[in-house]
């Protein structure tokens, strides 16, 4: 008997506590009043909530097929509003570098940081998590 692929029972996790992790800096640590900020920084949740609906139907053999698309779709989402966050923090930095001189330079280096900490924290998990399902091995687990 082959043994089973214990990679979608990890992400499965890793992808919930991410969700948990996610809600509870947007509600505690970010408050924000901007409307699009709010909307951009739920969207991370939410992408990761589908990613993990996604990534459950292992659990429902008949669902499988759909639910690596799910997956991918949710992957790919919170792939794609990380790099919108990143142009977002990469404006801001060039508006303060630029406008309050060397004040400015230091604050952007400090939102330099914040892009930094952004790919290693926001988008590092979906980014090897869209890869296993589109390899061979996480074709053949969700087929």
């Amino acid at each position: 008997m082959a043994k089973a692929d214990p990679r979608p029972y990890i992400y499965l996790a890793l992808d919930q506590l991410a969700v948990v992790a996610f809600i509870f800096a947007i509600e505690k640590l970010v408050p924000t009043w901007m409307m699009s900020a709010k909307v951009h920084l739920w969207s991370i949740p939410v992408g990761f909530e589908l990613l993990a609906l996604g990534t459950a139907t292992i659990f429902v053999p008949e669902w499988r097929t759909l639910g690596r698309r799910v997956a991918l779709v949710g992957g790919s989402f919170v792939l794609a509003s990380t790099c919108l966050i990143i142009v977002r923090l990469v404006a801001s930095a060039a508006f303060l570098a630029g406008t309050y001189g060397a004040f400015g330079k230091a604050a952007a280096s400090g939102a330099w940081v914040a892009v930094a900490l952004i790919v290693e924290a926001v988008a590092l998990l979906p980014l090897v998590q869209v890869k296993y399902l589109m390899s061979r091995a996480g074709r053949r687990v969700y087929t």
